[in-house]
């Protein structure tokens, strides 16, 4: 038997206005799909917005040890964004649609792993004869998923489990906005704008109530220290941030210099398992990893796994099955905060396929992790020839070296890369000879 794989990353789903995107981040943000390679098998059919480079997914089945032509790779139409994302005009194309099905029964699909379980994925689970009794499928058939991707709903959801959020308001009104904001500006405190559906750090703003504030986790910073300065800007950016007022928008106090954490965590009938936690890089949005960290504590981040856990448990209670992405920070002063949720896979997902492959279960207690979404090089096969001749590509017998992660250099002349080592010290070692290859 085997998966139906679906990149659906960055979709009409997720994002509450893909045309608000500059091109090439909604190319980059639908390409981070390609990372689902990683986690295809012998016989799974996997769907991907853009065509993908033979060269890249021969590296991955060589990596997996399983032949490249044993996984199924389909590329629906363009739709309204092109080859950009995996929206529902591509996924619900006539012609397509028939030719997944098909392909689906006669792969013997059994599993569907989409990254995010929207409706229309329910659907073709449904048009499979997929097991629709089943309470997680019941569950996002009613919108189950919304739920978990909404960040007004996940201030709701963490107050009742009794976890730790930032100061803050999930409102439709301007007004109560604008007087939360002036609360916060009078105390000095900057505050973090956020889309109540979006990914990544994208549709964010950081509101500063005058200058030298640091931006991460957003992609835009703007300061407000004139009379009526707020207002106006609120005036003018409120349909964006409420997705022209379908939606609520998410204020909350803006902590600078704190630490990005996040943990990919598997929701199931017993509870909820933490794969890993770890700390994000954010340049100012999100830009990879540090598994298991190296600016954090190891008691900082048992704490956030601990609440973590907590909060599985009554995510747990409402129904949902499945992986689940759960972020926060940690503060300057050590208090750990939680930000948002996401229902989806996330960009550990693959990374966790990774340390249990190269150090097994417990390999976030064996061996560091550091990912980079962004390395600039002439072209994949240069990347891969450079680091072989360097001695930097990943060696199994020593358990250590650049794996190749993901493949944009046609969409951003940029690759993925994760560094794998038995410490930070040797992890940082290779990171920065890498870095000086191109």
């Amino acid at each position: 038997m085997s998966k139906l794989i679906i990149g659906n990353s960055f979709n009409d789903y997720l994002v509450g206005d893909l045309n608000s995107f500059d091109p090439l981040e909604r190319t980059i943000g639908g390409n981070i799909s390609l990372r689902l390679v990683w986690l295809a098998e012998p016989g799974d059919l996997v769907v991907l917005p853009q065509p993908v480079n033979p060269e890249f997914v021969a590296y991955v089945m060589d990596f997996k040890g399983i032949p490249a032509d044993s996984v199924t790779i389909l590329v629906p139409p363009p739709g309204e964004f092109g080859t950009d994302v995996l929206t529902t005009d591509r996924l619900t194309e006539p012609a397509f649609e028939r030719r997944l099905l098909k392909e689906a029964r006669a792969c013997g699909v059994d599993q569907v792993l989409p990254y995010v379980f929207d409706t229309v994925v329910v659907r073709i689970c449904e048009e499979l004869g997929l097991d629709t009794s089943a309470p997680n499928l019941a569950f996002l058939k009613e919108g189950g998923c919304e739920l978990l991707n909404s960040k007004s709903l996940f201030r709701l959801i963490a107050a009742g489990a009794g976890v730790a959020t930032a100061d803050g308001v999930a409102t439709h009104s301007r007004r109560r906005a604008e007087r939360f904001v002036l609360d916060q500006f009078a105390l000095g405190r900057p505050v973090i704008v956020k889309q109540d559906f979006h990914q990544g750090g994208h549709g964010n703003e950081i509101l500063a109530p005058s200058a030298g504030v640091t931006q991460i986790g957003a992609g835009a910073l703007t300061v407000l220290d004139r009379p009526g300065a707020l207002a106006s800007h609120l005036a003018q950016r409120w349909p964006v941030y409420s997705n022209d007022e379908r939606n609520k928008v998410v204020i909350e106090h803006y902590v600078p210099d704190s630490i990005p954490v996040g943990a990919e965590v598997e929701i199931n009938d017993t509870g909820a398992t933490v794969y890993h936690v770890g700390e994000m890089r954010m340049t100012p949005v999100f830009d990879g990893v540090v598994l298991p960290g190296e600016t954090t504590t190891k008691a900082q981040r048992e704490e956030f796994r601990a609440a973590t856990e907590r909060l599985g448990k009554a995510i747990q209670a409402l129904g949902y099955r499945g992986l689940i992405n759960i972020d926060g920070i940690v503060s300057p002063d050590g208090e750990v905060r939680f930000t948002e949720y996401n229902g989806r896979l996330g960009g550990t997902t693959h990374l966790h396929w990774l340390g249990l492959t190269v150090a097994g279960e417990d390999y976030p207690d064996r061996a560091v992790f550091v990912s980079n979404n962004d390395w600039q090089v002439a072209s994949f096969t240069a990347a891969i020839a450079e680091l072989r001749a360097q001695g930097l590509a990943y060696d199994a017998e020593r358990s250590s070296g650049v794996v190749i992660t993901c493949d944009h250099t046609q969409q951003s002349g940029a690759i993925e890369y994760c560094v794998v080592g038995p410490d930070s010290e040797s992890v940082a070692h290779t990171e920065a000879a890498l870095k000086n290859l191109f």
